[in-house]
């Protein structure tokens, strides 16, 4: 028994094992149970003799055989969570060592009317009053079997992985060998200890092989094929010994009993064959039918794909033919694709059959995975790249990817030495361990597979290129009418900014040559020089606010702008704005209303540069209105996913509108509404326009202050005014990042003058 015990030992050390930790466990229980076998047998009986001085007050040999197997158990506990995946190994491994030092400490002092590990220990421990040492070591083992027993039916219950769940059955085969062997060995029993101790190498021997081992033996087939046999057995020995009584009550005078004996024959055959065929369909329905010559049926579904070019109706296809033909739960394709030379992307194809996730993964060429499916063209088992060595070094991510996707085993797609896919299939119905059999079934319909998988690949790439050609010539459509539009809007600008520098250019000049008239008079009024030099210094600061709008989008191009943040208040923003306008405004008969102003918090902005962007928009309203028309300006705080409040500023006008084609266009450079020849030179005048830029600059400001512009207008309409709605949509509070936009220094003096404050105007509320 000893020489047992060595041999497993040493065959663990020479043995490499995917569980090495596990492996660890193990040599610590199979040290264990040879240290109590060797005391067992080296060591007297009767007493420790010249050991006794190891212990305190000296034990038993039974004693130590009890306390011996109780810390192995305590190992093998711990062995039985590790090899099973669960967590708080060593955990369970100090708490059961406390309770051990507790039961080991109790029996060096402990009186027991029968000692401990001495024959009818066991029994004593329920009706001897002075049993308390024998109830808690039987109580220490049965917690600890019923941990190892818990931890084996968890792991089969939950296992996602038909091996995994085979590994967990086998160990629960070994689990009452282990348990009930070191019981009875340490029964105290002369007949029985022995059987115990038999039992329990025969057990930990199964153990070793577990944890030694990738794969154990397949227990339900064991079963299967165990059942089968006996079911056969019986039912054969029933037929057999009743026809022999039949023949047996026939007289031995009876001239007919060979006629008898041929009948009870014939009846029994009768009886055997359909007795048989039950046999082998309830074996069938319990355990799974055995697997079936599949050759009729690959060439089938060859047949079947071969003129099948759309994809998701291949995927459907090839779906149903592993589950028909494996008996799986679930498959699916993967879709490979080299990027480069060192990597290959994997996304599952989409179809109304597979359920696998929408996920994706990138495979490296020098991945184990890579190897074995496309240089070896070998299944992979989903059971393999999670416990076998070869694959432990692969990357984390990538074994998360292939987890995610729920399958069991992968077959690749290749066709001509190119990678195009990658098929896969979940567990099967009956959750038995695939068979080599199986394996080579599903690389035998992989390879079918690719030459319908590479037709569908090819004409939907075909698709995806028709369809992007498309995309792009309209693209391309949509952009020269961009650029043609783009192109007259800058001849517009030509004519316009042409008009618009001439007209003070020209009073200035004929102001000036007035000027050089009357200085040649001996008198001159100085009433009519003053009406001059005004004339020439309006002229002068419509020619410079015209240059400083250019001045203004050039630098918002090159993303120069500079703005200096306060704290402000939209209401004086708004104010500020709408000042310079009130004349135009009462000459024109418009009616403007602001609404919601008050209760809004207070904004970090540069107020200058807003005040310029409302002013644009409220400028841009007027000249569009007709007169009498009315323009309301709304105000409300809202809060938003991204930011914690904002203010949305709705300015509202009875306007000609805007067509929707042109939504974008008027923040474009130059762009203005209507045709340049009814170009207006006043400001705010009916459909008057200047160079276009007014809009641009009023979304660079927003943009600059984290904001946002937009409009809203149902068409253009002469008649009907449908009007146009401009919405702004500010933040109450800046980050960092919307403080380190755009830089833009001011260089004109009359953009650069001090900062306003908000005076009073009279507005209509």
């Amino acid at each position: 028994m000893c020489a047992g015990y060595v041999a497993l030992l040493a065959y663990s050390l020479r043995r490499s094992s995917q569980a090495s930790r596990a492996r660890h466990w193990l040599r610590g229980t199979l040290t264990l149970a040879l240290i109590a076998q060797a005391i067992h047998f080296l060591v007297p009986e009767a007493h420790l003799g010249p050991y006794a001085g190891l212990f305190v007050g000296g034990l038993t040999q039974p004693a130590v055989a009890v306390l011996l197997m109780s810390a192995m158990l305590a190992g093998y506990a711990a062995l039985t969570v590790r090899y099973l995946g669960g967590r708080f190994v060593y955990g369970l491994f100090g708490l059961s060592s406390l309770a051990w030092i507790g039961l080991f400490v109790s029996a060096l002092s402990a009186p027991e009317k029968v000692a401990l590990g001495q024959t009818g220990w066991i029994t004593a421990a329920f009706g001897e009053a002075n049993a308390t040492l024998s109830l808690a070591a039987l109580s220490y083992w049965l917690l600890l079997g019923t941990i190892i027993l818990i931890a084996s039916v968890y792991t089969f219950a939950t296992a996602h992985l038909a091996e995994v769940a085979n590994r967990s059955m086998f160990w629960l085969l070994m689990a009452p060998l282990v348990l009930m062997g070191a019981l009875i060995g340490v029964s105290g029993s002369v007949g029985l200890r022995e059987v115990g101790w038999v039992m329990q190498i025969g057990g930990l021997l199964g153990v070793t092989y577990a944890v030694l081992s990738l794969r154990v033996l397949d227990v339900r087939r064991i079963f299967r094929l165990t059942f089968a046999s006996a079911l056969t057995l019986a039912i054969t020995f029933l037929v057999i010994v009743g026809a022999i009584l039949v023949a047996q009550n026939v007289p031995a005078d009876d001239p007919n009993r060979l006629i008898y004996a041929v009948l009870a024959a014939a009846v029994a055959t009768g009886v055997y064959v359909p007795l048989r065929l039950f046999s082998i369909a309830l074996v069938d329905r319990v355990f799974g039918a055995p697997p079936e010559d599949n050759t009729a049926f690959v060439r089938q579904y060859s047949q079947d794909i071969a003129g099948v070019v759309e994809l998701p109706e291949l995927s459907d296809m090839a779906i149903a033919a592993v589950r028909n033909a494996l008996r799986v739960r679930s498959a699916g394709i993967l879709l490979a694709t080299s990027e480069n030379d060192e990597t290959v992307r994997l996304e599952p194809m989409r179809s109304s059959q597979s359920d696998m996730p929408e996920v994706r993964g990138w495979l490296p060429r020098s991945s184990p995975i890579y190897v074995t499916l496309f240089e070896r063209r070998s299944p992979l088992l989903q059971y393999d790249l999670e416990y076998s060595p070869d694959y432990a070094e692969v990357a984390p991510e990538l074994k998360s990817f292939f987890k995610q996707l729920r399958m069991s085993a992968y077959a690749p797609i290749i066709m001509q030495g190119q990678i195009i896919g990658v098929l896969a299939m979940g567990a099967k119905s009956s959750d038995d361990p695939f068979s080599p059999q199986d394996l080579e079934l599903f690389t035998t319909l992989a390879t079918q597979t690719g030459v319908a998988l590479r037709n569908a690949r090819l004409v939907s790439d075909l698709r995806k290129a028709r369809d992007e050609t498309e995309a792009l010539n309209r693209d391309i459509i949509s952009t020269k009418e961009r650029l043609e539009l783009l192109d007259s809007v800058k001849t517009d600008f030509v004519t316009i900014a042409s008009h618009e520098l001439r007209t003070p250019l020209t009073q200035i000049q004929g102001y000036t040559d007035i000027l050089d008239t009357l200085s040649q008079l001996p008198m001159i009024e100085p009433e009519r020089v003053g009406m001059m030099t005004s004339n020439i210094r309006k002229a002068t600061e419509r020619l410079e606010a015209l240059i400083a709008d250019m001045l203004d989008v050039s630098r918002l191009g090159l993303d120069a702008m500079d703005l200096r943040f306060m704290p402000t208040t939209l209401d004086a923003v708004l104010r500020l704005s709408i000042e310079p306008l009130q004349e135009s405004i009462k000459q024109r008969k418009l009616q403007l209303t602001v609404r919601g102003m008050k209760g809004l918090p207070e904004i970090e902005a540069d107020q200058q540069r807003l005040v310029q962007a409302f002013k644009n928009v409220v400028l841009n309203a007027i000249k569009y209105t007709p007169d009498g028309g009315r323009i309301d300006i709304t105000a409300r705080l809202e809060h938003e996913a991204e930011r914690d409040e904002v203010i949305h500023v709705e300015i509202k006008d009875t306007g000609i509108g805007i067509d929707p084609r042109n939504h974008e266009l008027i923040f474009e450079k130059f762009f203005r509404v209507g045709d340049p020849g009814l170009h207006s030179s006043g400001a705010t005048k009916f459909m008057g326009a200047g160079p276009g830029l007014g809009l641009t600059i009023a979304r660079g400001v927003i943009n600059a202050h984290g904001g946002r512009i937009w409009v809203e207008s149902p068409g253009m309409d002469m008649e009907k005014l449908p009007g146009t709605t401009v919405h702004i949509v500010l933040p109450t509070q800046l980050t960092e990042r919307d403080k380190s936009t755009s830089r833009f220094e001011v260089t004109s003096p009359f953009a650069s003058s001090a900062r306003l404050t908000s005076p009073s105007v009279p507005i209509k509320s």
